[in-house]
């Protein structure tokens, strides 16, 4: 292993290593289990539910409070009834992803705090119950990731407004940043951040496939800052399993997260 790499991660005290013989995609996963598709049993579809009125939430969404939480601020979106396995892998499309982000919008407009609104799809990416459900949330934060530079080879799309890097602590994570001042998470914002998150869910689905047929589990985040402005987004595709040295020694001595191919390569793949 001589020609392994350290790099910073946006974040104190975190390393990533590539390089190595961990240099190309590998795309057989023997052990992502099914999405936990159960509509019979959905607690969404079958109980009632407390609902948070807001003024202006798109027809066919649900904000929810979520007590059994140790996060503070902390509500669900979700649209009213289960979808079937596709639509939940596409989140609904650029629609779909468009209202549930505008009743984020909504429903964050004066908290004053650091935010975030995500979802998980798969149960290795944390989805514990088939009915998609967007979490918001205030994140605790020791500093709050502000992006600079990124090298030309890490860029997989650019669009007028934001930009698309490969990027982050596991292999396939893409970051979308603004290629200009951060703006107000505005419904201009939500509605551009739509397209780009349709557009690289719908291309890691595709280039991330398993050689077993599954598109990959993944989560989608959107971090929002206490003044109201948009920070990032993150696409995070499940794309290998962690051992040891990422779930106990990253977490308790620093030391680094391998991933298992290079960010640049992630970044040539899905830009081919």
């Amino acid at each position: 292993m001589d020609s392994v790499i350290f790099e910073s991660l946006p974040g104190e005290f975190t390393f990533i290593t590539g390089g190595g013989t961990k240099t190309a995609i590998k795309l057989s996963r023997p052990w992502q289990p099914p999405l936990p598709l159960a509509p019979e049993k959905c607690p969404f579809c079958t109980k009632p539910q407390e609902e948070i009125f807001i003024p202006g939430i798109p027809a066919g969404w649900r904000l929810l409070p979520n007590i059994f939480t140790p996060h503070r601020r902390h509500r669900l979106v979700i649209p009213s009834t289960c979808w079937d396995a596709w639509k939940l892998q596409t989140l609904g499309g650029s629609a779909a992803i468009h209202n549930a982000l505008e009743v984020a919008r909504l429903a964050t407009a004066e908290d004053q705090a650091e935010m975030a609104v995500c979802i998980h799809v798969g149960q290795s990416a944390g989805q514990n119950l088939g009915h998609a459900h967007w979490h918001i949330m205030e994140v605790r934060v020791r500093k709050p990731f502000t992006f600079g530079h990124f090298s030309p080879e890490l860029l997989v799309r650019r669009s007028e407004t934001l930009d698309i890097f490969a990027m982050g602590a596991r292999a396939g994570e893409c970051l979308i940043v603004p290629n200009g001042e951060p703006p107000i998470f505005s419904a201009d914002t939500v509605a551009k951040l739509a397209v780009e998150l349709e557009w690289i869910i719908n291309r890691g689905n595709k280039k991330f496939r398993s050689t077993e047929g599954w598109p990959p589990e993944f989560l989608v985040s959107v971090r929002m800052s206490a003044d109201g402005h948009f920070r990032y987004a993150d696409y995070c595709p499940i794309l290998a399993v962690w051992g040891a040295p990422e779930y106990v020694f990253a977490p308790l001595e620093g030391g680094p997260v391998t991933l298992t191919w290079p960010h640049e390569i992630t970044a040539a793949y899905l830009r081919d």
